[in-house]
């Protein structure tokens, strides 16, 4: 169960550097070679496996109530990309629109 738990922490965690690198690279280069192609590429892979790794983890919670606590507080983790990679995909589009990076 230690490693279901293990690695929820290291996907979200994982998924959320890649992101931030991918819009960092984006805006601090000027677009380089189509990143923004790239980028939702990764979110939508980044979003289903981190979709099944989630339903992986609540349905342990309930196989094994022990650790559901600790299941509970990773699933917790992995919700927070949900916010973040929704800026970060309104902050390309933005650029793309308007023609502005930073």
């Amino acid at each position: 169960m230690k490693n279901i738990i293990l690695t929820g922490k290291i996907t979200a965690a994982s998924s959320f550097i890649i992101g931030t690198l991918l819009l960092a690279v984006y805006l601090y280069f000027d677009n380089p070679f189509g990143i923004e192609k790239i980028g939702f590429g990764f979110t939508l892979i980044a979003f289903w496996v981190n979709l099944i790794l989630l339903i992986i983890l609540i349905i342990s919670a309930f196989v094994s109530p022990r650790f559901k606590i600790e299941i509970l507080k990773t699933c917790g983790i992995m919700l927070l990309n949900i916010p973040i990679a929704y800026g970060y995909i309104l902050l390309v589009i933005w650029s793309l629109d308007s023609g502005n990076t930073f």
